[in-house]
């Protein structure tokens, strides 16, 4: 988990523990004893899941453990199809705001997109214009922590920390959650400022088709970080 998973390949084996323990609530001991390791229904590795959860986390259970007991997913070991972008894991500077935002927070699980053929990621081409018919959860609603908006924030190696607000509400009168495939779609374009803005397609080639969105996990509470894949091996 905290070798192969990608959430340690992208934010680094000791920032992935920190954010375990905020996310989950428990120390190293206690990751060790609940978490799982199952092989992917793809058969291209392994998946990471934990058997117990906080009660004010309403996810639904990924799977079921031998004995019946439910299992939430926590990550993927990577597929070495192109290297995982490193990023520095956001978290607030002030010390009050980390404790309100982070350590006393409750941070929702990480969303991974995974396609209906079994493969993870979407391609940022697609997220971009809004295809994620092709995920396999695209029309359940999003558990993004409740607020109406959040902050979708980029750490690309190299480049000032990027972060740009969106809704996570839709336009209903309800103003319900927005969707798995909405929140990718979110993800996508802002990224796709974050490409413009750096001119990170001029400097270094680097492209939409080249970018696959795995998924993303909550910082603090009120900041999402993407967890980025690129198409090809590169040397940051």
């Amino acid at each position: 988990l905290l070798i192969d998973g990608y959430m340690s390949q992208s934010f680094g084996p000791n920032s992935a523990e920190d954010y375990l323990h905020h996310l989950l609530k428990i120390d190293q001991s206690g990751l060790n004893q609940s978490c799982q390791t199952l092989p992917r229904p793809d058969g291209l590795g392994v998946l990471f899941a934990i058997r117990t959860l906080r009660e004010k986390l309403s996810t639904t259970p990924f799977t079921e453990d031998r004995d019946g007991r439910p299992l939430w997913l926590l990550d993927y070991s990577i597929v070495r199809t192109g290297t995982v972008i490193p990023q520095a894991r956001w978290s607030p500077d002030n010390a009050t705001d980390y404790r309100n935002h982070v350590t006393e927070a409750i941070l929702q699980m990480p969303i991974f997109f995974m396609q209906k053929n079994g493969i993870i990621g979407l391609s940022l081409d697609d997220a971009i214009n809004g295809r994620c018919q092709t995920l396999r959860d695209a029309r359940m609603l999003a558990h993004l922590g409740g607020k109406t908006t959040t902050h979708i924030r980029i750490g690309w190696p190299g480049y000032n920390e990027f972060k740009r607000q969106v809704q996570i509400r839709d336009e209903t009168p309800a103003k319900n959650p927005i969707t798995i495939g909405k929140f990718a779609h979110h993800i996508g374009r802002s990224i796709e400022a974050f490409l413009r803005v750096s001119l990170l397609c001029n400097l270094c080639g680097i492209n939409p088709i080249d970018i696959r969105i795995i998924g993303a996990i909550h910082v603090s509470a009120g900041s999402w970080m993407p967890i980025l894949q690129l198409c090809d091996v590169w040397i940051f």
